[in-house]
C-alpha cells in the first residue's frame, strides 16, 4: 500500500508542472484575435463546473456551502465584468475578439495550490483550496456567459441592419 501512495503523490507532482505548460499553450493561443463561437464559449461553460465536480470526487473532500456559494458568486462577479473588457468585433460575418488570459491563471493557480495541499495538507486545507477553485470555477462561467450574452447581442445587431462594432 505504501508503494501506491507514494506513486500517487508522485503522479500528483508530476501533474503540476504538466497543467501550467498546457496552459501556456492555451495562453499563446488566447492572446490573439479569434473566432468567438457560441460552442466554444458553451463547452468552456460546462467544463469548469465538470472538472470541479470530478476533482472533488477524485479527492473524496467537499467544500463547505457555505463557502462555495459566496465564492462562486463573487467569481461569477468578477468574470462577467472582465468579459466586458474583451473587445467584440464582426469580420466576414463572425465574431471575433481577443481574450484575456487572467482567468486561466487564476484557475492554474488555484489548482496547483489545490493539488499541493491534497498531497500534503489536511482534509480541511484541501477544502480551502477547493474553495479557491470555486471562486476561478466562478470567474470562468462569469465571463464566459458575459462573452455569451455580447456575441448573440452583437450578432441580432447586424441581423436587424444595425453596425458591427
Amino acid at each position: 500500500m505504501a508503494i501506491v501512495t507514494v506513486f500517487l503523490k508522485l503522479f500528483g507532482l508530476l501533474s503540476i508542472p504538466l497543467m501550467i505548460v498546457s496552459v501556456l499553450v492555451m495562453v499563446r493561443s488566447i492572446g490573439r484575435a479569434r473566432r468567438i463561437t457560441q460552442k466554444s464559449l458553451l463547452i468552456q461553460i460546462c467544463t469548469s463546473p465538470a472538472f470541479l465536480i470530478l476533482y472533488t470526487l477524485l479527492l473524496g473532500v467537499s467544500v463547505a456551502f457555505k463557502w462555495a456559494v459566496p465564492m462562486v458568486m463573487i467569481g461569477l462577479g468578477i468574470g462577467g465584468f472582465w468579459g466586458l473588457s474583451t473587445a467584440l468585433s464582426i469580420r466576414d460575418r463572425e465574431v471575433v475578439g481577443t481574450r484575456s488570459v487572467w482567468y486561466l491563471w487564476l484557475w492554474a493557480g488555484s489548482f496547483a495550490v489545490t493539488q499541493l495541499m491534497a498531497l500534503f495538507g489536511t482534509d480541511g486545507a484541501t477544502a480551502g483550496g477547493l474553495a479557491m477553485m470555486c471562486l476561478s470555477m466562478g470567474t470562468a462561467l462569469g465571463m464566459n456567459g458575459s462573452l455569451l450574452f455580447r456575441r448573440q447581442l452583437l450578432l441580432s445587431s447586424i441581423t436587424e441592419g444595425g453596425s458591427a462594432t
